[in-house]
């Protein structure tokens, strides 16, 4: 058996939580972490290698999502070692802390650029790589702050929701937020109040448009909440472990004849 699995933002948290259920599934001969911080991925992979209920190859390579290049050279370095993806699960995020003094204008950019615009931009880069593997699956960690009743306006929320909403379309709303945002206007204009809250309701929209686009291919794409969690994210405020709260990404991940388009929250298919 060859089957290859990647984890972004592996190497604390909810990410490493998943790295570790994968590597010890017995599915996978391979599982790589994709880290921001080399060193902190370099200790992750050994720490889950050196597991008792490890059975895969664990290693890391650095990875910066928002940053185009560390994308690029990230897919250079699994197609040249594996020339195929089965499994992508997409967990790594940002946040601002409520205590962060950056203004909610200054907090916009970054997080739309990581949390959707970069991650969107890795998984089209991992596409090709995807679509060679076997019963090839992605799993975008989204967040229930994503709900599509955030917005304001029932016309944007019918927009997001369309099941005939394209890359395109999704890319100018969220672009249409950031500039509203910019301007002062975006509560005005039917938006959320919620950068954060933006990202994931845009990352679960494209998971919705991959899962339809991607069917052809045989390639299952679902997104989901962890729950609130004990991590540095929640500055561990929340009430389940990483451990538990990454079994919401490991079960679309994992599943006999898993479900396409669908959020899983609490450990089953949930409501967006």
């Amino acid at each position: 058996m060859t089957r290859v699995a990647v984890v972004t933002g592996a190497n604390k948290g909810i990410g490493f939580g998943i790295a570790q259920h994968l590597a010890g599934s017995g599915m996978f001969s391979d599982v790589i972490l994709g880290c921001r911080d080399e060193q902190r991925g370099a200790l992750a992979a050994r720490e889950i290698a050196n597991a008792p209920s490890n059975r895969a190859f664990v290693y890391s390579l650095p990875l910066t999502i928002g940053d185009r290049a560390s994308h690029s050279s990230f897919h250079k370095a699994i197609e040249e070692r594996h020339g195929k993806v089965d499994v992508l699960i997409n967990n790594a995020g940002m946040a601002f802390k409520n205590a962060d003094p950056t203004p909610f204008k200054g907090q916009c950019k970054p997080t739309l650029d990581v949390n959707f615009k970069g991650t969107f931009d890795f998984t089209e880069q991992m596409l090709p790589l995807i679509r060679q593997g076997h019963d090839a699956r992605i799993v975008n960690v989204a967040s229930g702050s994503g709900y599509l009743s955030q917005l304001r306006s029932k016309e944007l929320q019918s927009k997001f929701s369309s099941p005939s909403l394209t890359k395109e379309e999704l890319f100018a709303l969220v672009n249409k937020f950031e500039s509203d945002v910019m301007n002062g206007q975006h509560i005005e204009e039917g938006w959320g109040n919620s950068n954060y809250g933006m990202s994931k309701l845009a990352l679960i929209a494209a998971t919705k448009i991959w899962a339809r686009e991607e069917a052809i291919n045989g390639i299952s794409v679902n997104c989901c909440c962890p729950g609130y969690c004990d991590t540095d994210m929640t500055s561990h405020k929340g009430p389940r472990s990483p451990w538990e709260g990454a079994k919401n990404a490991v079960i679309p991940a994992t599943m006999d004849s898993p479900p396409s388009g669908e959020f899983f929250s609490d450990f089953r298919v949930s409501t967006w």
